[in-house]
Parts: C-alpha cells; structure tokens; sequence
C-alpha cells in the first residue's frame, strides 16, 4: 500500500467513527425529556463543540498523523503508522466511553458529548482524506 492509502484509511476509520458517534448522540439527545427547543440547544451546542474541536485540535493531530505516515518506509505494519502517543490516545478515548456508559449522567448530556466528539472526528477526518488534493484559488487569502 501506498501512503496515500494509510492516510486515507485513517480518514475514513476518523469519518466512521464520528458518523457512528453522532447518530447515537442524536438517539439520546431525542430520547430524552426536553422539548424541541432543548433538543435543538443540545444538538446545536454539540456540532458548534465539535466543529471548533475539529477544526482547531484535532486538525493539528491529524497533520502530525499524514507527517509521521509520510515519512516511513514502505511496507508499513499498522501498529508502527502511529505513535506510541497515539495509541494511548485512543485507548483512553476508549475507556473514556465506557466509563461514561456507566456515570450516572443525563441522557442528554451524554448525547451531546457523543455529538462533539463526532463532529469533531468528522471534522478532522477531512484533513486526512483532502491531504494531497488541490486547493481551490478562492480559498486561499
């Protein structure tokens, strides 16, 4: 496989994951006890969450990612595309999840959370699945 591929791949799992994540928030947000209106401030309050998330952090990681594939020698097992640094991020994130399985905390709340982290995963999988493709002159100033 070539870097372009890792790269896109790790896109794709970041694009799923947030695509997964989200449609479980927007499950709970809807299945608890608020109005349309409080659905509507919890779904809006996850995606602007996320969005900044994704655009301001993660965004940053995943350009560390496409340098760190970029820079290895080809072939490239899967447990050496990432940092040790990595990994443990993701454990954690990991067990963040289910730690929040078991909290007693608000179906909602939780809902939201699952909301930010999504769109903050598929926010930050476009720098991945862009990586390498033209830019537009008009976006550029």
């Amino acid at each position: 496989m070539t870097h372009r591929i890792y790269i896109s791949l790790t896109g794709i799992l970041w694009f799923l994951m947030g695509a997964w994540l989200m449609a479980k928030g927007l499950k709970f947000v809807a299945s608890g006890h608020f109005d349309s209106t409080g659905i509507a401030a919890l779904i809006s309050a996850g995606l602007l969450v996320g969005f900044l998330k994704g655009k301001f952090v993660l965004s940053k990681s995943a350009s560390r990612v496409i340098a760190r594939i970029s820079s290895l020698s080809l072939p490239v097992p899967v447990w050496k595309l990432y940092a040790a640094s990595y990994w443990i991020l993701i454990g954690s994130m990991m067990a963040l999840g289910m730690l929040l399985n078991v909290l007693p905390i608000p179906i909602e709340l939780r809902g939201a959370i699952d909301i930010a982290i999504g769109a903050a995963l598929i926010r930050g999988s476009f720098v991945y699945l862009w990586y390498g493709e033209p830019r537009s002159i008009s976006n550029e100033r």
